[in-house]
């Protein structure tokens, strides 16, 4: 059976980290306020976001801290792939929907991957890619909490604008694909919706629990 919010004991836990846990939910950036988080806000939530599990230490994220005018251009590119070449008017409308609510966001932040396909750890262990890519997700997780802490909302996009041959110059992504690719593309602003717990499958569904006597 589904268990509810108010049948769990941790939901009602006081420790400030569970709370922030349970309640965090994305907000869309069309629901965000005209009030803009400071850059520095963001950048120290980076510095600390990305004290992180990873193993062979390779630090393997790294960070895209848009300003408006980039913002813009990254809405209008995902319009486009939104689009298609050949649009439908359902397409022309949801591209121009979404070039429209991207462009206006207030902040966006990109996080990629950097993990050199070359190099000797690689070669000799071709599952440190994966491991990479863990360790960015377990940082962006890091980020979205740290924002919410903050008070400020964040969506952890993966709409696939990246696949716009346009979409690499305007961040300033330097190294190629597939050395560097994107893990996330973090929206975030300021919002008065409540982040509201959700209720989840039973524990009993997806633990397997052999500490029971």
């Amino acid at each position: 059976m589904p268990q509810s919010p108010e049948s769990s004991s941790i939901q009602h836990s006081t420790d400030p980290l569970a709370q922030l846990i349970l309640h965090r939910r994305t907000i869309s950036p069309k629901h965000y306020s005209e009030e803009v988080p400071t850059p520095n806000d963001v950048i120290e939530a980076i510095d600390i976001a990305r004290n992180a599990p990873n193993h062979h230490r390779t630090e393997p994220c790294r960070f895209y801290l848009l300003d408006k005018a980039r913002i813009r251009e990254i809405g209008r590119l995902f319009g486009e792939v939104v689009r298609g070449d050949n649009p439908t008017p359902e397409l022309q409308t949801r591209g121009d929907s979404k070039a429209k609510q991207w462009g206006a966001a207030p902040g966006l932040l990109v996080v990629t991957q950097f993990t050199p396909r070359a190099s000797f750890l690689v070669e000799n262990k071709p599952e440190v890619v994966r491991e990479d890519y863990a360790t960015c997700c377990c940082i962006v997780q890091n980020l979205l909490l740290l924002f919410e802490n903050a008070g400020i909302s964040a969506k952890w996009s993966t709409g696939p604008v990246w696949e716009h041959p346009s979409f690499r110059k305007v961040v300033g992504i330097q190294q190629p694909a597939p050395d560097e690719e994107v893990v996330a593309l973090v929206f975030y602003g300021k919002s008065d919706l409540p982040g509201k717990v959700r209720p989840l499958s039973g524990l009993d569904e997806i633990l397997v629990n052999h500490c029971q006597g």
